[in-house]
């Protein structure tokens, strides 16, 4: 194994001199750093809830998986190295699929990326592009992809909808309004609604 980042920040360079066991619960992934031949030290975990994305490549033997953080509301992105790797894939598809977690697989062309919004995007995006991404979100989210990144991106973009035509004196923040409400009704999503101080 290689490195765990986090964006713009390394979390923890793991020495490609040692050995790691990576471990997959039946709702977790662990990777405890071998000391000898019956310890270890506990080096990253997460619940398998918190993956959002997942990239291999197959001759290079190396994923790349983004784990998405409520509490901080960001992404941890982890590098890994894997010996049999498309094992590796299928068991961590076959657990997510168990817990319910909507897998999708969508082959990539070079060049391209998956584009997840951050906060500065968010704060300094435009009404019409704000109603584009509510409008993409709420199509993903009745889909059944309920994680903690679509629904809180969906809440704080139809926040800033609604505070955007409550300002003009538009009555169509009651619409947001009515949206962020009839979504947090849906199965599943209070489970992933970060909790909001006001």
């Amino acid at each position: 194994m290689e490195e765990i980042d986090k964006k713009n920040k390394i979390i923890k360079s793991l020495s490609t001199t040692s050995d790691y066991i990576l471990i997959l619960t039946e709702d977790s992934f662990l990777i405890f750093e071998k000391i000898d031949t019956s310890h270890g030290k506990l080096v990253f975990w997460s619940t398998l809830f918190s993956i959002s994305n997942l990239q291999l490549n197959k001759s290079k033997k190396k994923t790349v998986i983004n784990f998405y953080d409520d509490e901080s509301n960001s992404d941890y992105l982890l590098k890994l190295k894997v010996d049999n790797i498309l094992l590796f894939r299928d068991s961590l598809v076959k657990k997510m699929r168990n817990l319910k977690i909507k897998v999708e697989s969508q082959k990539l062309f070079k060049g391209q990326i998956l584009k997840r919004l951050s906060e500065r995007e968010i704060r300094s995006m435009k009404i019409v592009d704000i109603e584009k991404n509510i409008q993409e979100l709420k199509e993903r989210i009745i889909k059944g992809e309920i994680n903690e990144y679509t629904i809180n991106t969906f809440t704080a973009l139809c926040g800033k909808a609604t505070e955007y035509y409550a300002e003009a004196g538009n009555e169509k923040y009651k619409e947001y309004n009515e949206m962020i409400k009839n979504i947090l009704k849906l199965e599943g999503v209070d489970e992933h609604t970060k909790k909001i101080e006001t």
